[in-house]
């Protein structure tokens, strides 16, 4: 079986070679896949990611409570304990942040996620909507405080843009994400200046981050000062395709 697996790897690996090879231009979603094709042909690669439409969303009045809110499946491969300790120990040494926050949750979310969350003795402080049509979960995402954005932790999802995240840019919300290191998106949350990047080892800084975003959620005056975000809307996206085309 082994041996199969390492042909059957082997065969992979020269197809995917051979049509690399036979390409005129090579088009990818995002630079570390550039990176690794790059390595395999001598063909040219260009990057063009995922992006936003423009949607119209009524105005949205933004939650009272201070709520961290994750759009979108939650399984079990992305359960960030990491960010249920931090949460934890604030809940724990801040009577006021216990009585403001709330974790809301949309989307299917994984038993372990859920266990975990409990074992952190977090329970009290979580909404979990479930499944909600997407102008509903649209609308979430301008008005809850705080987005998150999870991405398993491992070398091989650091090519991964999740695709939600350009709806989460575009929703005036500031973000905090989470994934490995050298993540693509990355990059792109934080030239756009829509929120902060960690790393699952980043604890204190991640605690230290979620502490200053609720002393501006006190204050009132908890918002995002988004740049370049239109280089990401689809539309300009769709000319720079039709320009790569016309290029070949």
């Amino acid at each position: 079986a082994l041996k199969l697996s390492r042909y059957a790897a082997k065969i992979h690996r020269d197809l995917e070679r051979q049509v690399l090879q036979s390409a005129d231009h090579i088009l990818v979603t995002s630079p570390t896949t550039k990176e690794e094709f790059s390595a395999l042909t001598s063909r040219p690669i260009s990057v063009i990611t995922n992006g936003y439409d423009t949607e119209e969303v009524p105005p949205q009045t933004l939650d009272t409570s201070f709520t961290l809110a994750h759009i979108g499946s939650f399984l079990s491969d992305r359960n960030p304990t990491i960010l249920w300790e931090v949460l934890a120990e604030l809940v724990h040494e801040n009577p006021q942040f216990a009585t403001d926050f709330s974790l809301k949750l949309i989307g299917k979310i994984s038993e372990e996620v859920l266990q975990s969350i409990s074992h952190h003795k977090l329970d009290a402080y979580v909404n979990n909507l479930g499944y909600v049509a997407h102008d509903e979960a649209v609308a979430h995402q301008r008005k809850s405080q705080v987005l998150l954005l999870i991405e398993i932790d491992s070398p091989d999802t650091r090519s991964i843009i999740p695709g939600k995240l350009f709806e989460y840019m575009v929703s005036g919300r500031p973000i905090v994400a989470l994934g490995p290191k050298g993540s693509d998106f990355a990059e792109i949350v934080q030239s756009t200046n829509t929120g902060t990047f960690f790393t699952y080892t980043e604890k204190v800084a991640l605690k230290q981050k979620i502490s200053e975003l609720y002393a501006q959620y006190q204050a009132g005056r908890l918002q995002t000062h988004p740049v370049g975000l239109q280089r990401y809307s689809r539309k300009q996206l769709t000319q720079a395709l039709v320009q790569l085309i016309h290029s070949v």
